[in-house]
């Protein structure tokens, strides 16, 4: 089980690696952008990657104090349920 487990893991990766690989050689052109503190030529892909890198760790930081209401909930539940 745990390797069938490893291997669908290894497949998957391999498959976002592969799309990921064709969307930066399809979006490989230089795109200027535009900031606050200056001006900065970088690849589309490249842009496009971070505000995906940037949107995962808002919505984590934002999804953290449910993570730890629910824990903390689990926790008294756990402790009260041997009662």
């Amino acid at each position: 089980m745990r390797l069938l487990n490893f291997l669908m893991a290894l497949l998957l990766v391999l498959v976002a690696g592969v799309f990921g690989l064709s969307f930066a050689l399809a979006n490989s052109e230089t795109v200027l952008v535009h900031y606050y503190g200056g001006t900065q030529s970088m690849p589309l892909s490249l842009l496009v990657l971070g505000a995906l890198v940037i949107g995962l760790i808002v919505g984590w930081l934002a999804s953290l104090p449910t993570i730890f209401k629910l824990k903390i909930e689990r926790r008294y539940y756990r402790r009260h349920q041997s009662l």
